[in-house]
Parts: structure tokens; C-alpha cells; sequence
């Protein structure tokens, strides 16, 4: 008999052609994908992949069952969805995913307020990067997504733009740039500065802000999250931009002060990520919460526009380690172009 997890396991292998990558997607470690592929396998009589010369391809059997998962998997998914909505819509499970930024400054803030108007409800936050976050909502294992910027082209993704976040120069208390109420590419290029992780939305930000620059910015240091960023640029070895929700509470406390950035422009986008169906009752009243309080943060200040660069802006490398989830409530007991809309 078929099972679903095994066809899930199936997919991300036939689509990405690699075991090691299919584990990364569904997060199993690779013996466990190759050991379901090999029992799935055995299910239908058939082999599915063959290797030449260390190149995963799909036989013909492959090909005729990749087309037939992907129905199958979307059958119950509706499934799923149809017995969801016929549930009183102050009850069920939400999944959502975001980058640690978002689910600490718009998303868990949510969940009390959610939680009191929905009591029978359970929500579930998990903290992925960019990239991860738009996957598991392709895959179905998340209900809805949250990040910044446009995410990498996908037909079975729908990008809503629900606001859009102001990035700031983020520098230590008595630095130079604080004399001034915004900062020019030009001064900030400088000053050495702390970047994030290649691939992140901030870094393309910023590299995209000083790429015309007649200075050639040094980089002095490079973190691998939003909170050591600001450690570092509190001890001041350096100064960054970052988008004005991942430095307000840290400002609050004295360690660093941030200050505007003199480029015309709208501001970095916050994108709320779903499949491309209608969602259910309950997920999509919790999406509505989510676009008023984005909306809310939505403050209108001088900023780059980012938006006419999302072909080059992508993630290249998923987060596998430290991903948490954030669970309030009670105790737990189809082809459409990609569509960026202002809700």
C-alpha cells in the first residue's frame, strides 16, 4: 500500500535528483530517505532511480509515479483542508514558519491575543530560514509562511506583500554616523561594517545599497544571526543595516542606536507565503491577524527598494540545525504563476 509520507519522501527526491538534498528537504537523515525509497520501491515492483556515474536520474516507472504522487498528495491535502473547514473555525492546528526575526517580533506577539478569540485553537511557530520557510509551504508542512523579501519564483506558491519593513544603520551608542538624522551609502561605505550570512535578505540589502558606491566597503565581521549582528556592533567592531523590527527591542536597551537611511525607496517587503489554494477558516483568520499587525509596523521612512532585485536575491543555505518550535494553545493531544499582491 502507498503511504503518503513515503510518496512525500519520493518527491523531494525526484525533484531534486539527490538523496542528501531530499533529507534536507523532509529534515530525515539520508540513510532513512534512501531506506524509504528502497521499501517504496519494493511496494510498487518497479526501481524508481538509477545512478550513472554519480547522477540520480528517474527511471520511466519514476517519471509515471512522480506525475501520480504529486495528484495524490494534492487529493489529500483538499481532503485534509475540507475536514478542517467543516470544524467550528475557533478550533484547530496552525503551522507557520518564519526566520527568527519575524517570529520574534510580529508573529509571537500575536499568539495570546489569537489564542484568547480562538481557545480551541493550537499554533504552531517554527523558525527556519527564508528558503526553508517557502519550501515547507510548498511541501504542505507548514500552513503559511512569513518572510522578508520576494521569495524564488514557484508555481505552487502564493507571495502576498503585507508590508514593508524599514532597514536602519544599526552602529554603537557615540558613533560618528549618529551625529546625523539619516545616513548616506556613501558614509556608511566608510566605516567597517558587520554583515550577516551570504545568502541573507539583509546582506543582498546591503550589498545592493553600497553597490554603486565610489567606496569600497570593508567587512569586518560576519554573523550567523540577527542577535550576535548586534553584539557585535554593540562592542564596536563595526556597523550594519538591518531591517527596523530586528534591532527595535535591542535599541530599547541602550546597547546599539540606529538611524535612517537617506535612499529613496519603499523598504525591505514582508511576505506572507501560502500554497496556492484557499486556506482554511481557521489559518486564513489568522493570516488576517497577521496582515493588520504587519501592517501596523509598516511606518513610512526613506529606504532602498529592493524589489526589482528578487531574481537575485535568494537564500542558498537552509538552517537544519536549531530548528525549534514555538507551540501555544492547548496541550496537544492546483497550478497557478506566483502572484505578489498588497493585501
Amino acid at each position: 500500500m502507498l503511504q503518503l509520507r513515503q510518496l512525500k519522501i519520493f518527491l523531494a527526491a525526484a525533484e531534486t535528483l539527490s538523496f542528501t538534498r531530499a533529507a534536507k528537504r523532509v529534515h530525515l537523515s539520508q540513510p532513512s530517505v534512501t531506506e524509504q525509497i528502497q521499501m517504496l520501491e519494493h511496494n510498487v515492483g518497479q526501481v524508481l532511480f538509477v545512478r550513472r556515474n554519480n547522477i540520480l536520474t528517474l527511471t520511466a516507472a519514476g517519471e509515471k509515479l512522480a506525475g501520480r504522487a504529486r495528484e495524490l498528495l494534492a487529493m489529500a491535502d483538499d481532503t485534509l483542508r475540507l475536514v478542517r473547514d467543516n470544524l467550528d473555525e475557533q478550533s484547530g492546528t496552525i503551522r507557520v514558519a518564519a526566520p527568527q526575526t519575524l517570529c520574534t517580533s510580529l508573529l509571537v506577539p500575536l499568539l495570546a491575543g489569537y489564542v484568547e478569540q480562538h481557545p480551541g485553537a493550537q499554533v504552531v511557530i517554527q523558525e527556519r530560514d527564508s528558503s526553508a520557510t517557502a519550501q515547507a509551504v510548498v511541501d504542505g508542512m507548514v500552513d503559511l509562511g512569513l518572510v522578508h523579501g520576494w521569495p524564488i519564483h514557484n508555481p505552487d506558491l502564493r507571495a502576498d506583500l503585507v508590508a514593508r519593513d524599514t532597514p536602519v544603520v544599526v552602529l554603537p551608542p557615540g558613533h560618528p554616523l549618529g551625529e546625523a538624522a539619516e545616513v548616506t551609502p556613501d558614509a556608511l561605505a566608510r566605516f567597517p561594517l558587520v554583515v550577516t550570512m551570504e545568502g541573507c535578505r539583509y546582506r543582498a540589502y546591503l550589498e545592493a545599497l553600497l553597490l554603486e558606491g565610489p567606496v569600497r566597503p570593508t567587512i569586518r565581521g560576519v554573523a550567523d544571526s540577527v542577535p550576535a549582528l548586534l553584539q557585535m556592533v554593540a562592542t564596536g567592531l563595526g556597523v550594519s543595516i538591518l531591517p527596523r523590527m530586528a534591532v527595535s527591542t535591542a535599541a530599547t536597551t541602550g546597547r546599539v542606536e540606529f538611524r535612517g537611511v537617506a535612499m529613496g525607496g519603499e523598504g525591505l517587503p514582508i511576505c506572507l507565503l501560502t500554497a496556492d489554494r484557499e486556506p482554511a477558516r481557521h489559518v486564513a483568520a489568522f493570516m488576517k491577524l497577521i496582515r493588520r499587525a504587519a501592517t501596523v509596523s509598516d511606518e513610512p521612512m526613506p529606504a532602498f527598494d529592493m524589489k526589482n532585485l528578487a531574481g537575485r536575491v535568494a537564500v542558498a543555505h537552509q538552517e537544519e540545525e536549531g530548528i525549534g518550535d514555538i507551540v501555544s494553545g492547548p496541550d496537544p493531544s492546483n497550478r497557478q504563476p506566483l502572484r505578489h499582491r498588497r493585501q
